[in-house]
């Protein structure tokens, strides 16, 4: 089941699971011993084996807190994720490095991912805040750097540590995520160009690629800024 991504994993156990519920009140109407009967049984016995395989693969990925024995392969990975992806090398891994000492930083959200022991990503997140055009100061979260080791991009791990996350900084009182990044990724995940809803990058205010995404509905209501 390893040539299987993360997201055709999650897909297939939602559909088995959808079918499997289905037999399952369609042999309450049956009677025992007839064939249609039968088949249903074996049906359903073949969906539970199904789902059971899956969870097992699905089991082998663990989302965890970043410990300091983690920092110098953690770096490592950020650098290989990131090298020569938007500049020639990178300064991701050093970004990482520093954050883990600046008052902004969030360890409570300072996660890595392992697949079978291995540890394949991470995610920092820090404190941040919307400079409103009212005067008011409105602190959200930003995260990043993400990284995921080069041999496990593009099989659905990014999305599953981010959407791990952010439901994390949502449980610890964060309104609303800011980031730079490609909303062709980002965008799976609910974000949207933050100019759209008010929110400028000081550095760019027409910027289509400074994000956000409300983590508490109406959030983002009449701020600008």
């Amino acid at each position: 089941m390893g040539i299987y991504t993360i997201g055709e994993l999650l897909e297939a156990k939602r559909s088995i699971a959808s079918t499997l519920s289905k037999c399952e009140k369609v042999i309450l109407k049956l009677q025992p011993g007839k064939s249609q009967y039968t088949l249903t049984v074996r049906r359903i016995a073949a969906f539970k084996i199904a789902l059971d395989l899956i969870e097992r693969e699905l089991n082998k990925m663990t989302i965890r807190l970043e410990e300091p024995k983690d920092y110098r392969e953690v770096e490592t990975l950020t650098r290989e994720a990131f090298w020569n992806k938007y500049r020639p090398g990178c300064m991701e891994h050093y970004v990482l490095h520093c954050y883990r000492d600046d008052p902004a930083f969030v360890p409570e959200l300072d996660f890595v991912m392992e697949l079978d022991g291995e540890l394949i990503g991470q995610v920092i997140y820090v404190r941040s805040e919307i400079d409103c055009d009212d005067g008011r100061k409105v602190p959200i979260m930003t995260f990043g750097p993400i990284g995921i080791a080069p041999a496990y991009k593009r099989q659905g791990y990014g999305k599953q540590l981010l959407d791990y996350s952010m439901e994390k900084a949502r449980e610890m009182g964060a309104g609303a995520l800011a980031i730079t990044g490609n909303i062709l990724f980002y965008g799976k995940s609910g974000f949207v160009p933050a100019k759209t809803r008010g929110v400028r990058y000081a550095d760019d205010p027409e910027a289509d690629y400074f994000l956000i995404r409300e983590l508490t509905l109406g959030f983002l209501d009449g701020i600008s800024g």
